[in-house]
């Protein structure tokens, strides 16, 4: 049997009252042998345990910027539109997969939800807060690669994808700062912007860039949802 990996959806109402996860995200779950559902961002507290325990797996995906008070600060001038609904239903299904020792793996805004989920803090708006000679956000296609990360030796992440850096492709203004309790850094910009994080314990992974765009054009990306999967079907 396939792994039935969960994928939250967002609502979005800016073309109908509708619930969206981009078809990348399904297609990369499908080619890696799992077997992909979305999950509407919603439901009461008691849901998310029942739906953690069907799933073998959890995917956080892009989406909108994290709301700031929930890791302790106001948004700043850059920071317009959140939906603390959606962070608070990822944060419940995140803690209801970790309880259960289920992996999770989250891409661009997904590594964001975990790290806040689990205590830590973002950079809320990169061209204000952090100074990069690095582009963090391109306007190029989505498997167009725009810089490097290096990644942390010693870490699963490193043994995933067996090298010591990945050129990836970058669509953000945000990006992980205060690591959260229990993780630890696996990638970083040249510019030492973070870009990858993973638990020290459990498989909880989170990447800034977005692999399922890339995988069909740079198969060095294949081990990232390959060994996601592997896992899942433990």
């Amino acid at each position: 049997m396939k792994p039935v990996i969960g994928m939250t959806a967002m609502a979005n109402e800016d073309c109908g009252k509708v619930y969206r996860c981009n078809q990348t995200y399904v297609h990369a779950i499908l080619n890696a042998g799992g077997i992909p559902v979305l999950l509407p961002s919603n439901g009461a507290d008691e849901d998310y345990a029942a739906l953690a325990e069907k799933l073998d797996g959890l995917l956080i995906p892009g989406g909108a910027d994290v709301n700031p008070l929930l890791y302790g600060e106001e948004a700043v001038p850059q920071v317009t539109m959140a939906r603390s609904a959606d962070d608070t239903f990822e944060f419940a299904m995140i803690h209801a997969m970790a309880k259960l020792n289920k992996p999770i793996l989250g891409i661009c805004r997904g590594v964001q939800v975990i790290n806040t989920a689990f205590g830590g803090t973002l950079w809320q708006d990169i061209p204000s807060q952090y100074e990069t000679n690095i582009c963090h956000r391109q306007s190029g296609p989505r498997y167009e690669a725009f810089h490097y990360v290096n990644l942390e030796k010693g870490t699963r992440m490193a043994e995933i994808f067996g090298l010591d850096k990945l050129a990836v492709n970058t669509y953000h203004h945000q990006a992980v700062k205060d690591v959260a309790e229990g993780f630890q850094v696996c990638g970083r910009a040249n510019d030492g912007l973070i870009e990858a994080i993973e638990h020290k314990e459990k498989y909880i992974m989170g990447v800034q860039w977005h692999p399922e765009c890339m995988v069909d054009v740079h198969k060095e990306y294949e081990p990232l949802f390959k060994d996601f999967i592997r896992e899942a079907s433990k």
